[in-house]
């Protein structure tokens, strides 16, 4: 794979500032109908579905909501447009520099590399939302009570936790389909990813405990997933790109 040098980056941003103005347009469109339609209801369904019994949620500011709002719904904008983004970055990557010459991606592939996505992704956040998230809450309200305090979140703080981490776990689900376009495009080797396992499920658990409370209940919880996820995608990966896996053997 060739270098990517400067001159390279500096082709791409003058070819992406000729398309910024249409990026604008698309990111201020969304984020007027996330802001209208979408803001609002998200934000109460988070806090029925998440804020635990006996917990309260407060404002520090007077203008905390309506902040809040405006930045749940940005994300959802940029979110939006996101894959027109990628689009474009990887066309101009393809067309102005040799740095993805050994990369080759049809655009059926391309349909169902982003299909697939987004039903990961979707599973991974449906995963947090569902079971993990509730618990994880719970064990926080718990561990208040416990010390003899109050809970009570600002609703910023506590409606941004609940997206990250729906965000976070969004990501970890995409390991397959990464892992698959890697090997594929010969990024990454099979035998790396099979030789260095265990320190890979040592980095799951080290980031579980990063997340998560010291509990080990909650840790296994973010890192079993983690560890399951790389265990299907090393069999999926053997399976999509088993002539190069044993070319390379």
């Amino acid at each position: 794979m060739a270098d990517f040098t400067a001159s390279d980056a500096a082709e791409i941003l003058l070819t992406l500032r000729r398309k910024l103005v249409r990026i604008f347009v698309l990111i201020a469109i969304a984020w007027a109908l996330s802001f209208t339609f979408i803001a609002d209801p998200l934000i109460e369904k988070i806090k029925a579905d998440m804020l635990p019994k006996g917990a309260r949620l407060i404002y520090t500011s007077p203008l905390e909501g309506w902040i809040l709002k405006l930045k749940i719904s940005l994300n959802l904008g940029i979110a939006a447009v996101l894959p027109y983004l990628i689009y474009l970055v990887y066309r101009t990557l393809k067309e102005r520099t040799d740095i993805l010459d050994n990369i080759s991606i049809t655009k059926g592939a391309a349909v169902r590399y982003g299909l697939v996505s987004i039903f990961l992704f979707s599973l991974g956040v449906a995963y947090g939302y569902m079971i993990m998230l509730p618990l994880f809450m719970k064990f926080l309200y718990q561990t208040a009570q416990s010390q003899g305090v109050l809970a009570y979140y600002t609703i910023s703080e506590f409606i941004n936790f609940i997206v990250l981490m729906l965000v976070v776990f969004g990501v970890v689900f995409q390991m397959p389909i990464i892992m698959t376009f890697l090997v594929g495009n010969g990024i990454v080797e099979y035998s790396t990813l099979t030789y260095y396992r265990r320190h890979i499920y040592v980095g799951f658990f080290v980031l579980g405990a990063a997340i998560t409370p010291p509990d080990v209940l909650t840790q296994l919880m973010v890192a079993s997933p983690m560890i399951l996820f790389f265990e299907i995608s090393l069999l999926a990966t053997r399976v999509i790109h088993r002539k190069r896996i044993r070319g390379k053997g």
